[in-house]
């Protein structure tokens, strides 16, 4: 399976506790449609509470805007710009941004008894190629700014474009490329 999702085609649902709205990705659903795997971009405003997932592992990327401070169960944590930050779904967690505007994020939630998530970066210059994915794995590739591709053919990834497979898959970068590597591998 080789998968070209375009941010623009993702729907804005809101946040399980209301208050705010993420983009859709991605998500992997048992035949029940139980979500096991959902990868996801959220808006951030202000400050605000995040939604509860038992049983689920979360790992988070700020993407821009303001500094971004969680607190994680009463401890105080400050992102960085493209630094992934794991924590558990259970967690109460507070958002605040150090500034005005919006943010926004990289999310990859993972039911922890059916999945092993990571988030990691990959740089690649012009010219040079890509090796991603395994097979028995779901690896989703989100640009994290304009790239020109190969595949089977050239394609242009915009900003938070995705790319999902779940065998190893070898891209040509015609342009430079920066990008997430989100990967989930069954427990």
């Amino acid at each position: 399976m080789l998968q070209l999702i375009r941010i623009a085609d993702c729907c804005s649902v809101p946040w399980k506790n209301g208050a705010g709205r993420t983009q859709e990705v991605w998500k992997h659903c048992t035949a029940a449609g139980e979500v096991l795997v959902r990868i996801s971009i959220a808006e951030i405003h202000g400050d605000q509470a995040f939604s509860t997932f038992p049983g689920i592992d979360r790992i988070i990327m700020q993407l821009d805007g303001p500094d971004m401070v969680l607190t994680i169960d009463g401890e105080r944590r400050e992102l960085a710009i493209e630094r992934p930050l794991h924590f558990s779904g259970e967690a109460h967690v507070r958002c605040a941004l150090n500034g005005a505007g919006k943010a926004h994020d990289l999310n990859l939630m993972c039911r922890r008894d059916a999945f092993k998530t990571t988030m990691t970066l990959a740089s690649v210059t012009a010219g040079g190629r890509i090796t991603f994915g395994k097979s028995g794995a779901i690896t989703v590739l989100v640009a994290l700014h304009q790239s020109d591709l190969r595949m089977n053919s050239n394609v242009t990834l915009d900003r938070w474009d995705a790319i999902v497979c779940d065998q190893q898959t070898e891209i040509d970068c015609i342009s430079a490329a920066r990008l997430a590597v989100l990967t989930a591998e069954p427990t």
